[in-house]
């Protein structure tokens, strides 16, 4: 059984932990780092690649452009769902250093006009709101993955046939 075979799931929780991690990492480490397009792309970025590698080896094994497809979907899907719950301990966990940040004025904005009474519980909220809309979007980008990696996979077994 591969790695990619039937662990899409595992290998997609394993990679939003991992990415989670960091994230929470680089927070201890950098609190008041905004979040600008130069780091986004920086994190970002090589997610997207595992997503492409992993539809890959899917279509690579299978031959299918359909297996890549699929594998960056659930991959992606996998991936942000653990890392969604990693960026929910983060912000409750360094919620007092995250509201200076530049990056979250509108948050804070948004909650002043509010009139909650309770920055925690508003912040959460809003994070979890947003959550299928993240997961949703982070699928989507899986299944273009899914397409780049899977095509290259086809192209390798199409390129790498018997004479």
């Amino acid at each position: 059984m591969s790695w990619v075979g039937n662990s899409k799931l595992r290998l997609g929780l394993i990679i939003g932990l991992t990415f989670g991690a960091v994230d929470l990492l680089y927070t201890w480490l950098f609190p008041l780092e905004d979040d600008t397009i130069g780091a986004l792309l920086r994190f970002y970025g090589p997610m997207f690649l595992l997503w492409a590698f992993a539809s890959f080896r899917a279509a690579r094994r299978d031959g299918r452009l359909l297996s890549g497809v699929t594998t960056g979907l659930v991959v992606a899907f996998a991936t942000f769902c653990a890392y969604d719950l990693l960026i929910l301990i983060r912000v409750n966990v360094f919620l007092t250093e995250l509201t200076g940040r530049a990056d979250w004025q509108n948050l804070m904005a948004r909650f002043k006009a509010s009139e909650s009474s309770d920055l925690r519980a508003f912040v959460t909220l809003d994070y979890l709101k947003m959550a299928p809309l993240k997961i949703g979007a982070a699928s989507v980008v899986g299944a273009v993955m899914g397409v780049i990696g899977g095509s290259l996979g086809r192209m390798h077994v199409w390129l790498h046939r018997p004479a």
